[in-house]
């Protein structure tokens, strides 16, 4: 007869540790105090974090969690974010890299963000929410994916730049009556149809008018599919549409 010893198997659960690489990392760069949570791997810091002008291409394994101050990691040859703090007090400034999109940037930045000089596309992966301004200049966005929800002050690409304040769907709007053709490009990626209905109903006229430059364009054609006019307006708005693509 056969007797199976039964054995209980327990799941191993490494303990996170940083290595010496990693904590000299962090002493060099750190101002104030960090701290190293071993349950999530994460790294917070009572203070300000500058590796600029260091030419590093990574972060060296480190995951930031939450910084209590600035986090500037500009200057270098970073070609992700992977690892940078989820939330950040003061500023972030990640420009003049080699970031190709914002995957793994913070989710929310009290204080101003900065991403200009990059290779940046579209701005998935950035903040959710910016205290102060979003700088993302000198990129060659095609979209603005990805871009915050609530911006404290200055919103700049190259396209166009809105001040303190008019971070908002009626600021959107202004520029897709009156801005330059690559603002209007951009700014058709941030407005929905649900937005644009709302102001439909309020004054049908008025948004025939604002909408009128990109009315028969590709890129407004579905969210044109989607708007809901008041009867007999939306033959008005496709002959406003059809003046504006000749320049009327």
């Amino acid at each position: 007869m056969k007797h199976l010893k039964t054995y209980q198997i327990f799941e191993s659960q490494e303990r996170k540790e940083l290595t010496e690489e990693q904590k000299k990392f962090l002493n060099k760069f750190a101002t104030g105090v960090w701290m190293f949570d071993h349950n999530t791997g994460l790294v917070d810091l009572n203070g300000n974090f500058d590796c600029s002008w260091k030419d590093i291409k990574d972060f060296f394994g480190v995951r930031f969690g939450k910084v209590k101050g600035t986090f500037d990691c500009s200057y270098n040859r970073l070609e992700s974010l992977e690892g940078a703090p989820q939330e950040v007090s003061g500023t972030f400034n990640c420009s003049y890299n080699r970031l190709a999109s914002l995957v793994g940037g913070p989710q929310q930045v009290r204080g101003a963000y900065n991403c200009s000089r990059n290779r940046l596309t579209s701005l998935d992966g950035g903040p959710k929410q910016v205290g102060g301004s979003y700088v993302c200049a000198e990129n060659p966005l095609k979209s603005l994916d990805g871009a915050p929800e609530k911006v404290g002050g200055m919103f700049s690409c190259d396209a166009f730049r809105l001040e303190i304040g008019e971070w908002n769907m009626g600021s959107w709007l202004e520029l897709l009556d009156a801005g330059s053709a690559e603002a209007k490009q951009l700014i058709l990626t941030l407005v929905s149809p649900e937005e644009i209905n709302k102001r439909i109903a309020e004054d049908p006229a008025g948004m025939a008018m604002r909408l009128k430059s990109v009315w028969n364009s590709k890129a407004f054609k579905e969210i044109k599919s989607r708007l809901v006019w008041p009867k007999g307006f939306e033959e008005e708005a496709d002959l406003v549409g059809d003046l504006g693509g000749i320049g009327l």
